[in-house]
Parts: structure tokens; C-alpha cells; sequence
């Protein structure tokens, strides 16, 4: 006999979002990612002045909001007269998107993802004690650890672009702050004093250390010792290969990335591509966006971002989300941490990927892995800021044009496009890392890659149902990013 399922609101997520999922003789069947709200900043951006979207779309998320920034200030250089943005105004916008991310990576972990590891369903496993000890919510010695210093770890955003959330310091051409030698002593001291409990309670040993490990060979001899002495990191690989986690919500391992953390040469530090058991460049010209089963209505059921001007209607017949259907040449693609170091060729993540694929273990992993290599990241890019270089080199935006501006939000993919008429923004289209994950069908019918990974899954207790649990949050997922 079939059992339906649904959760709503979903919690520990940012924003609501219902799941149904259907379950027959012990497995899902059937699943349904729906946003449930409509926020309208597309329509509400139509007929401002370009410069409008740096104060308008940070707000979309409280979150990622830098990342917003950065996507949006990139749209706006790319309909920009020709400028050279200042370097060192774009390492510092590098270093302020990394904390965010690296920042969002740690805390999904043992706010959001971390606490369904204490599931009655673990109770009989050998490391549920020792999990339960660390990852308590609000309790766990790692938990509180980590949070307490967040709080300081936050200090670095306040001194390169005033506030977070939702600071206005971003722009094309860099950031309106220029930064002493005193500022980046002490961007300096902020790090360090952030590493220092990664190393101690994540990874075990220094970050340079870990970086070194390229398979799982070298992770599993690193974390070899008896589990009480285990960092966080090693003790999650343990419990997840005792829990079924490398198994559980395995996805098609297809993956996006836009690029992101652009340096001054005009490479990127994470690449943009798209993986399909191989690297291929990325190409935005074959993005699009199905509304077929998304409260919206449009001469088309797909069309691409700028040729997007659909508006909403709640009561369209068949529809069950406010979110639509982003698909790269009409693929269902999975994004974030896990598919943008796949695509930057991490060993370890790669030998991890060709184990066990895309999975609750591997997103997770890779979430956590991304943030120690970014704090790396950030301590190169504070020894290459300037203090006698300017942050900030103005644009002129053109007033007919139409461009976008692609970056990797925590969650990953977020882009944003623009086009402009007569001085005035004619169009504005974001799509962010929830909907590609957490879509709806689209025209095709084809499933989202969240409703993908559920369908099959199987369930243990349909009275406990954690598996599901565990599915959604190793994507992460943002609603209020989804139904911008």
C-alpha cells in the first residue's frame, strides 16, 4: 500500500519548501520539490535604473547575499563602456564572496545537515555516542565550538565591505572601501585565529596537511586512529560508511559550474564547466528555464533567461512550484560544491565521486572539503592586497545593451541577466543554485536533480523517514533564493 509523505515546511532551510514524496513497499516512487511563495524581484526590478540591482538582489537571500552582489555587479560590467576593474578591489571582493561560502559551507554542516545524524535510527551504530557529543544542536562540543567563533570569523566582511548581510560595497569595478595596512594586519589575525579551530576540530591537522591528501588511500590513512581521537571530518567519513550515507540519494553526476573568484590575469580560481564523465567549456547560451509545471505563465514553456517576461499566475492547472526549471541544453544538472571540485579536478573528490558517486556522503564532504581550501585561498589572496592600489575604477553603463554576470554561490550556480533599454532595465532574470537542484519537472517532465535523487530511495521506517531528511539537506537547499 502506497504512503504520501509531505514535509512542510521543511526545517533548518532558509525559507519554506514542501516535499511529497510517495512511498510504495518500502521506497519513494514518486517526489515533488515545491516552492510555496512568490517575492516577484524580477518584476519589481523592471523599469529601474541598472545600478538598482546592487541595492536590490542581495536581498533576494540573507545568506548568500554577497554572492548576489558579486553575480549582479558582473551583469552590470558586462553592459560597462570597456574598463579594467581595480585589482586589488577584485581580490578583496574575492576574499569577502570566499568567507560567505566558506563561512555557509561549515555552518549547513553542523546547523543544518549535522543534527539528523543523531536520528533514533542511529542509536544502535558504534559512533553514535561520540556523533551525539559533537554535534548535539546547540550542545555538541564541535557545534558550539564552531559557532562561537563564526561570530569573529564574520569580522573580515565587516572590514572589506562595511556590513552582512546585504552590504551596497560591491560594484563592477571593485569596492568602495580602500583598505590600510592595519585592516589587513587584522584580516590576518581574523583568519588565523579561524583556522586554528578548523585545525583542531575539522581537519586534525594543518590545512596545508590536509590539501596534500589526493585519494581516498591518503584520507582514510590520515584518519586511521581510534575514532575518540578522530577530527570531525575523518569521524563523519567513518559514521557515514556505517550509516549508509555513501550510498543514499544518489544523483546522475551531472554537474554545472559558472566559475567564480575571477583573478586579476582573468582566470578564475574555481573554473566554470560542465561535467558529464568529462570536462566540457560552459556554455550560457543553452541555459534555459521551463515553467511548464512553475506558477507562471509565458508564450513558451522554455526560453532563456533573457527572453524570459512570464508572469505569475497561483492558479495555473498542473502547476506545483513558484520555482522554475533552469536546464543546460534541456539536462537535468546537479550543482555546488561537490560538481565545482569535480570540475577543478580535486583528486580526492574525484577518487571519492568514482567510489560512490553523487550522494548524501559526497555532497556533504565536498561542502566541508571546499571550505578548508577556500580558507587557504583567502589567506593568499589578504598577502596580495595592496595599499597603495585603489579599490574602485568607476563604469559607465551603456543604456541599450544586454549582458549577465555568472558566479558560485555557497550552493552553487547563480546567474543573473540584464538587459537594458533607454537607460531603464527591460529585463532582469536570476537563477540561483536551489532551482537548478530543486526544480520542478520541466517541459519534458523530466524530475529536478533533488526529485531525481529521492525517487528510488529506500526507506527503512516510513513512521522515520530520515532518509529523506537526509537527501534534501546534502543539497542544501535555499527556498527564498528559489522563489526570488
Amino acid at each position: 500500500m502506497s504512503k504520501h509523505v509531505t514535509l512542510t515546511p521543511f526545517s533548518r532551510v532558509e525559507g519554506d519548501l514542501r516535499i511529497k514524496v510517495t512511498i510504495d513497499s518500502g521506497a519513494v516512487t514518486d517526489a515533488r520539490a515545491s516552492g510555496v511563495m512568490f517575492r516577484g524581484f524580477e518584476k519589481i526590478l523592471r523599469n529601474h535604473y541598472p545600478e538598482d540591482a546592487l541595492v536590490f538582489t542581495p536581498r533576494i537571500c540573507g545568506i548568500c547575499c554577497i554572492s548576489h552582489s558579486i553575480a549582479a555587479s558582473s551583469a552590470l560590467g558586462s553592459i560597462s563602456e570597456d574598463f579594467t576593474p581595480s585589482r586589488s578591489g577584485l581580490i578583496a571582493k574575492n576574499i569577502a564572496h570566499a568567507t560567505e561560502n566558506a563561512m555557509s559551507h561549515i555552518t549547513q554542516f553542523y546547523l543544518y545537515f549535522a543534527p539528523d545524524l543523531l536520528n533514533s535510527k542511529y542509536k544502535g551504530l558504534k559512533h553514535h555516542d561520540l556523533i551525539k557529543s559533537r554535534f548535539e544542536p546547540l550542545k555538541g562540543k564541535s557545534v558550539t565550538e564552531v559557532m562561537a567563533e563564526r561570530k569573529r570569523f564574520i569580522e573580515i566582511l565587516g572590514l572589506i565591505v562595511g556590513k552582512w548581510p546585504h552590504t551596497l560595497a560591491i560594484h563592477p569595478g571593485g569596492i568602495t572601501k580602500s583598505l590600510e595596512s592595519s585592516t589587513i594586519f587584522r584580516l590576518r589575525g581574523v583568519l588565523a585565529s579561524f583556522i586554528s579551530v578548523v585545525e583542531g576540530l575539522i581537519t586534525g591537522v594543518p590545512v596545508d596537511e590536509y590539501l596534500n591528501i589526493k585519494t581516498v588511500s591518503d584520507l582514510e590513512a590520515l584518519y586511521s586512529g581510534n575514532e575518540k581521537d578522530l577530527p570531525d571530518i575523518g569521524l563523519f567519513y567513518r559514521f557515514a560508511k556505517e550509516a549508509g550515507l555513501m550510498e543514499m540519494g544518489r544523483g546522475q553526476g551531472i554537474f554545472l559550474s559558472a566559475g567564480a573568484y575571477r583573478q586579476p590575469d582573468g582566470s578564475f580560481y574555481i573554473p566554470p564547466g560542465f561535467w558529464d564523465n568529462g570536462l566540457s567549456p560552459l556554455d550560457p547560451g543553452i541555459i534555459t528555464e521551463s515553467i511548464k509545471y512553475s506558477f507562471f505563465n509565458n508564450s513558451e514553456d522554455r526560453s532563456g533567461p533573457l527572453e524570459d517576461f512570464s508572469e505569475p499566475k497561483w492558479n495555473k492547472p498542473g502547476a506545483y512550484s513558484w520555482a522554475k526549471a533552469p536546464r543546460y541544453g534541456g539536462r537535468v544538472v546537479e550543482v555546488g560544491a561537490l560538481g565545482r571540485q569535480v570540475i577543478c579536478n580535486d583528486g580526492l573528490i574525484l577518487d571519492l565521486l568514482s567510489r560512490y558517486g553523487s550522494t548524501v556522503f559526497t555532497r556533504a564532504f565536498a561542502r566541508l572539503h571546499e571550505a578548508v581550501k577556500l580558507l587557504s585561498a583567502i589567506g593568499s589572496w589578504i598577502d596580495q592586497l595592496g595599499t597603495e592600489d585603489g579599490y574602485y575604477a568607476g563604469t559607465s553603463i551603456r543604456k541599450d545593451a544586454s549582458g549577465m554576470g555568472l558566479t558560485e554561490a555557497a550552493r552553487g550556480f547563480l546567474g543573473h541577466w540584464i538587459s537594458v533599454e533607454g537607460g531603464k532595465i527591460k529585463n532582469y532574470q536570476v537563477i540561483t543554485p536551489t532551482a537548478w537542484n530543486c526544480s520542478p519537472r520541466d517541459e519534458n517532465d523530466n524530475p529536478g536533480a533533488l526529485e531525481q535523487a529521492l525517487i528510488g530511495c529506500s526507506i527503512a521506517d516510513v513512521e522515520n523517514p530520515v532518509e529523506i531528511d537526509h537527501i534534501i539537506r546534502s543539497f542544501d537547499p535555499c527556498l527564498v533564493c528559489t522563489v526570488h
